[in-house]
């Protein structure tokens, strides 16, 4: 194997490369970043908990031909009115 010798100045050129390469594919981005906290909606939350209770049964499980959209549905009209 051939020896290759690199002034120092070559050597961290070479390596910023090699780091802005990996961060441009997101390797060491998606590692070190943490998911953003949102703030919570308190009108929606409650609203969904009335919505839920109103279109589920006493056992958890949904009305018949109700859906989890028109949960949502109901609980977005109701947060319009709060």
């Amino acid at each position: 194997m051939a020896e290759v010798r690199l002034t120092l100045e070559e050597y961290e050129a070479l390596r910023r490369m090699i780091t802005s390469e990996r961060e441009s594919e997101g390797a060491t981005l998606a590692a070190s970043e943490k998911p953003k906290r949102r703030r919570k909606n308190k009108k929606l939350g409650k609203a969904l908990k009335q919505a839920n209770s109103q279109l589920r049964l006493k056992n958890g499980s949904l009305r018949k031909g109700k859906t989890q959209g028109d949960v949502m549905k109901l609980a977005h009209r109701l947060m319009k009115k709060m």
